[in-house]
């Protein structure tokens, strides 16, 4: 009788539910790596995006570069990310973002007023952006492969 007792208590309804409870919310809930994954696919858009426009002359074409820095900050803020620390380098890469496609605007303007000392200033920005957005993309790396699930 116990056995019996032991086995329907193994296998109530509650437990059951319980059971597909969990493996329901586990299989749900994203890992680090897929949030990471997130994160990384929109920053490689970026790079092959402004690669393409990085040896542009033409204003038009830089400007629209501008726009597609800004597109990307959105869409990086609008990446449902859980975990803590990669929500900070998602803000992180959102702000790098939209800071180059304000500073990609100002650099034109500044072009275009012939203001050369402006259009230096905002090319050193844009060169800093770089290095913070490179030295960010380093320590997600580092912390997404140290966190593997």
């Amino acid at each position: 009788m116990s056995n019996s007792a032991t086995k329907n208590n193994l296998f109530s309804p509650v437990s059951l539910l319980v059971v597909f409870l969990n493996l329901l919310l586990i299989s749900c809930a994203e890992t680090k790596i897929s949030q990471c994954q997130k994160i990384i696919l929109l920053t490689q858009k970026m790079s092959e995006e402004s690669e393409n426009y990085r040896r542009t002359e033409d204003i038009k074409k830089v400007l629209q570069v501008a726009d597609i820095f800004e597109e990307t900050s959105k869409q990086m803020k609008e990446l449902k990310i859980e975990d803590q620390q990669l929500v900070e380098f998602q803000m992180g890469f959102a702000d790098i973002y939209q800071g180059n496609a304000d500073t990609t605007r100002q650099f034109v303007a500044a072009l275009n007023n012939k203001d050369i000392d402006t259009a230096k200033l905002m090319q050193q920005q844009v060169q800093q952006l770089g290095k913070t957005e490179q030295d960010l993309g380093t320590k997600m790396k580092n912390y997404c492969q140290d966190n593997l699930d």
